[in-house]
């Protein structure tokens, strides 16, 4: 059987296509011992991918999933066309070394994340927390302890939020660690 027949997935990807400047960069950033570990890792996978290692190899390597390679080649060979052209201002001396540098990196950090954006600030976070921290009975709420519809409404009513559920104030509290007395 000739290595595409074989039955075992697809045949290999093709090299991811890097210029040397680029290679030298990541290389650069991927040996520095202030690099994070998750950075570190995604040159490692882009320089294999650029050498031709296979997806499964590159996988079973770094210990991450297929997934993640295949999303990683996908994002770097989408930018790629970009990225030459920002080296080509290189040598027009329109961005500096450190530009593209910076430009490298930024290719390599996650994307946003999806869904709605936080609506709740931090200082309103730490105001629900307080009035957890109070009695009910000083918002003339007949309860020994808070709930978390009570904390809801008394919230709203006091106009520290204009709106909250329940389920929102549970997890504000939960994230707040108890303290041991």
């Amino acid at each position: 059987m000739t290595e595409n027949t074989m039955g075992r997935g697809q045949a290999p990807a093709a090299p991811i296509p890097m210029t040397l400047l680029q290679k030298e960069i990541l290389q650069d950033i991927g040996r520095r011992h202030t690099t994070s570990q998750q950075l570190a890792k995604r040159i490692k996978l882009l320089l294999m991918a650029n050498q031709g290692q296979s997806n499964s190899h590159i996988k079973r390597e770094l210990d991450i999933s297929l997934n993640t390679v295949k999303s990683w080649r996908r994002r770097w060979e989408a930018d790629y066309d970009n990225l030459v052209s920002y080296e080509s201002y290189l040598e027009n001396q329109e961005v500096s070394p450190l530009d593209l540098r910076k430009r490298l990196i930024s290719t390599l950090k996650d994307s946003p994340r999806s869904g709605a954006p936080k609506t709740i600030t931090l200082a309103q976070e730490k105001q629900i927390i307080a009035l957890a921290c109070e009695p009910p009975a000083d918002y003339q709420v007949e309860m020994a302890d808070w709930t978390h519809e009570m904390l809801a409404k008394v919230a709203i009513a006091k106009g520290i939020v204009a709106s909250i559920s329940s389920r929102q104030v549970g997890r504000i509290l939960k994230k707040q660690p108890s303290s041991a007395s």
